[in-house]
């Protein structure tokens, strides 16, 4: 194993115990040094708060313009300390989405479905990235696209990272397969109930209106992604007999198992795995599920697609263990992030933040309000990486300030999505990116000097289109 160092590196991987010297700094490290930065923030910034009122759903938004600066409340000994369990209450239904999610995967890869259906995709596309990358990423940002959910990154990832492996991609494109059309899916999507849904609820529009615009540049996005991934790809495949850090290769780690014989039992789950999913998906849509119904429903599936291929219930009950073991690390990755927007609320400094904000974009030309709008949310998403969180936070003040400088609601609303998602695979405040990462033990600064490319061409399709949005004054009103 090479001696080399590297930054942030965060492996989940119980038999992979690099030299210390050589591991760089651990993931809970950099969390625990952005936590104690926040608090250093909250004895800096001047504290202030906005009223809050409570809507129809019961969540709470800010009052525009009942700011005012209140006496500082500035973090101390014990806010920092019980930071990370905070942050792991404030973000108790992700930390158990994920667990209960990603460990549902588990079962099913243990019960042999992922396994049958990885070999299925790979005969039907002849091997070739240039067809099996692109109908992944588009088949994962559909249903992001529809229902939001970047999570399930966590849950594709044991699919393609062995699909990839097979064909001699490394662990950053087995990443980005996975985490790219889940998070681009859900700051590009169409009828998001997180971001559009509450973002039109919060602006008084007709719900999921504007859709055909939204639409056309979802599509210019993924396939923006798709294309770059398979070309990343194509260069892996062709360098595979290199020499190369075998912590960047998949099948160094044994995940390139050799294709297996499946039993009829196995192809009759694998057929109810799918059935199941479908049902699983429009249930979210039509009924609306939370977090808690969502990780309910996937262990459910689990538990039943796992009988129909044959498992006895005690091995299901191990099989759970076993997955839950892997997936602990980055379940409690979500949590501990949350921690410094925890940090930053109790300091009562995160207010201020945002009007601030609202200040500087209200100075801009008419012309580069919505633009502005987007470069506030993408830095707000640094700490609150959260799409409904932000917009219960933002545009209740970002709204009345877009109605003064002539930008149409609908564009404000477009402005605050795209911002909202373009960093979460960025930020290590990020739960579910980092939770990703640390499954696929592919390291933060390798992960963005991969994405950084990808992430400037986004940038300007975002900008452009919030340009061309606002020339043509997007609607309604």
């Amino acid at each position: 194993m090479s001696g080399r160092p590297y930054a942030f590196r965060m492996d989940a991987s119980p038999t992979h115990r690099p030299d210390e010297g050589s591991r760089g700094l651990d993931i809970y490290i950099v969390l625990s040094a952005l936590i104690a930065v926040a608090a250093l923030l909250t004895w800096i910034i001047p504290a202030g708060r906005y009223e809050r009122t409570v809507l129809p759903d019961g969540r709470e938004a800010v009052v525009p313009g009942s700011y005012e600066v209140i006496e500082r409340s500035p973090a101390g000994f014990w806010e920092v300390v019980t930071a990370i369990p905070d942050g792991l209450t404030d973000a108790a239904s992700v930390v158990f989405l994920v667990f209960l999610c990603a460990g549902s995967v588990g079962v099913m890869r243990r019960a042999g479905i992922l396994d049958l259906g990885v070999n299925r995709l790979t005969a039907a596309t002849g091997r070739r990235v240039e067809l099996l990358i692109p109908a992944l990423m588009f088949g994962f940002a559909a249903v992001s696209g529809v229902v939001g959910m970047p999570e399930l990154s966590i849950a594709y990832l044991p699919i393609v990272t062995p699909m990839l492996g097979r064909l001699g991609c490394r662990r950053t494109t087995a990443t980005a397969v996975a985490l790219l059309p889940t998070t681009l899916g859900a700051a590009f999507g169409v009828t998001v109930p997180a971001t559009v849904g509450i973002g039109h609820m919060l602006a008084g529009l007709p719900m999921f209106s504007g859709a055909s615009y939204r639409f056309v540049f979802f599509l210019i996005v993924q396939a923006a992604a798709a294309i770059f991934v398979v070309r990343r790809a194509r260069r892996e495949i062709a360098r595979r007999h290199e020499p190369s850090d075998p912590r960047e290769t998949i099948a160094a780690s044994g995940e390139e198992a050799a294709p297996a014989a499946f039993r009829g039992r196995q192809k009759a789950a694998g057929v109810v795995a799918l059935v199941l999913f479908v049902v699983f998906v429009v249930a979210v849509l039509v009924l609306r599920l939370g977090f808690e119904e969502i990780g309910g429903a996937f262990v459910a599936m689990a538990v039943v697609v796992s009988l129909v291929a044959g498992r006895g219930l005690n091995q299901i009950c191990t099989d759970f263990n076993d997955a839950f073991r892997e997936i602990l690390v980055g379940a409690l990755v979500c949590g501990v992030a949350r921690g410094v927007s925890v940090v930053m609320t109790k300091g009562m400094v995160m207010d201020t933040v945002v009007y601030g904000a609202a200040l500087l974009v209200s100075s801009l030309p008419p012309a580069l309000t919505a633009v502005g709008v987007l470069f506030g949310q993408t830095i707000f998403n640094f700490l609150v990486p959260s799409g409904s969180g932000q917009a219960l936070i933002t545009l209740p003040i970002l709204v009345p300030v877009a109605d003064l400088a002539g930008v149409t609601r609908q564009v404000v609303v477009l402005a605050t999505q795209w911002g909202d998602g373009i960093t979460n695979v960025i930020f290590p405040t990020s739960g579910y990116f980092m939770a990703t990462l640390v499954m696929a033990r592919v390291g933060l600064l390798q992960w963005i000097r991969y994405y950084l490319p990808l992430f400037g061409i986004i940038l300007l399709v975002a900008t452009g289109g919030l340009v061309v949005a606002q020339h043509i004054q997007l609607g309604p009103f």
